[in-house]
Formats: C-alpha cells, structure tokens, sequence
C-alpha cells in the first residue's frame, strides 16, 4: 500500500517521503517538515488527519483513542518500575537515584501516548522521555567521572535533553531516522562505563557488574522481539493483547530498573558523597 513503511519479507523496504505538517492537525501547526508517512488513520476516528510516526508496528490501527492496544497498555511496566523506583530512591537517601523513577515515568506517559494515537506529534514525545532516562545515565556517570558536580546536574540533564529533542525535527527534515540518537546515547552510555571501569580496575570499584550485564542483556533481548515485529518475523496484526513492540515495553522496563539497582548499588558502596 502506498506510503505504508513495509519493513521485512515477504515484501521489500519501501519508504515513502512526504512533504507534510510534522504535526498535521495538531494545534502547533508548526513549520512544514519531510517525514517518513505510514497510512493516514481514516479522517473519521480520532487521531484522523494527523501526521503518522516514522515506523509501522506490526499491530493493525484500530479506530479508536487506543489505536494500538497492546502497545499501548503493555507500557504501564514502566509507570509501575517508575513508582518502584521513587520509593526505593527516598529509602536509600541518595538524591542521584531520585532522577530515575521520574524518568521511567517520563518514558512510559510519552510511549502510550504515542501509541494510543499512533501519530508523529507523540512519537516526539516518546523520543523526549527516552532522552530524559538516557541522559539520566550519562549524568550519573558523568558525576562519578568528575566530570560535574552535584550541584550542576539538573543543568546538564536538562541540557542534554534540549539539544537530542531539538535534533529530531532538524534529522527528520535530513532523512535521518530519529532513532539513531537513541543508538547515539546507548553507545555514549556504554563508552563511559568502560571508561569507568579501566580507570577504577576489573572490579569496577564498587560497580556490581551482573547486575549491569543483566540490565543489557535484557534490553538486548527487549530489542530481538522489537525486531522481529517491525521485520513482521514475528507478526499477527490482529493480536491486541500481546505483540513483540509490547514486549520490548516489558523487558525494557525490566532492564531500567535493573539499570536503576546498579547504580543504586554504587550509592550504598560509597555513600554520598560519591554523587
């Protein structure tokens, strides 16, 4: 179907630019941006006539406020991890934790708001919370690498989430898909822990590094299911209680949280005053 981002066999990769509101009905109404366009949600349901994401997952548009249900709802794990967080973060006394339950929370109002509505206007919002966790981690570290002080890192958090969210609309504009600056952080996150560890040795200082592992590991795996929806490997379109992108939700969920035990480990081997 014309303009539809078919991704896997059996049919090839088409992707189809078109010129377009990024925001297409919304009341922004911003300036007019080149997207990649999946089929338009007819004009009577309603998200009808707004601009649609960069990526078709495999589960069928339903006309509905929910258009995905499975991977609408499947993103409570992170609401649900976010509250777990916070609590744990005021027990532990370490204010550096207190980013994290926010953050998942951040990430998990902005995907199912994206995928209730499957529209491009929520996807930004989406790629904002991942970018408020991510850099969550890149401030952590950045603490334990000296390379600011704990008086600075709401700025740098905060600043870091401006830039990434002020480059989706300008790679948009170029072509580039957004999720490359997901990628982007990932790959910054994981450089500063191996920066990390050679400076403080294989131990890692007081870094309990199963507990690391295991948090990739599960967004390694998080990612294989999210791949074989968007690749239709694994794809029942009219399965709305379950699909691989709701999976991916689950374990990614699972994996910041175990992410959140890591460092909150570090707190406890070195108390405040190593953040």
């Amino acid at each position: 179907m014309s303009g539809r981002f078919e991704f896997g066999p059996p049919n090839p990769l088409r992707i189809h630019f078109v010129r377009t509101s990024a925001f297409g009905h919304s009341p922004l109404g911003l300036t007019p941006m080149a997207i990649l366009m999946v089929d338009a949600s007819p004009d009577e349901c309603p998200w009808g006539g707004w601009a649609q994401p960069n990526v078709d997952w495999c589960e069928e548009e339903l006309c509905g406020w929910i258009v995905n249900p499975a991977d609408t709802w499947s993103n409570l794990a992170y609401l649900a991890f976010g509250l777990l967080m916070i609590m744990q973060a005021r027990r532990s006394g370490n204010s550096q934790l207190s980013f994290f339950g926010p953050a998942s929370i951040l990430v998990g109002v902005g995907s199912f708001a994206y995928h209730a509505s499957h529209t491009y206007f929520f996807q930004f919002f989406d790629f904002v919370g991942m970018f408020v966790f991510c850099l969550t981690v890149v401030t952590a570290n950045a603490l334990r690498m000296g390379w600011i002080g704990p008086e600075r890192q709401w700025r740098f958090l905060g600043l870091g989430v401006l830039i990434f969210s002020l480059l989706v609309p300008i790679l948009s504009e170029a072509h580039v898909p957004i999720q490359l600056l997901v990628a982007l952080l990932i790959a910054g996150i994981l450089s500063q822990e191996l920066t990390i560890r050679a400076r403080t040795g294989s131990q890692g200082g007081k870094a309990n590094y199963r507990l690391y592992g295991l948090a990739w590991g599960l967004l390694a795996l998080a990612g294989g299911f999210s791949l074989a929806d968007v690749t239709r490997t694994w794809c029942d379109p009219s399965r709305h209680w379950i699909q691989g992108h709701a999976v991916w939700h689950l374990l990614s969920a699972t994996s910041l949280y175990v992410l959140f035990l890591f460092y909150r480990r570090l707190g406890e081997g070195a108390g405040e005053g190593n953040g």
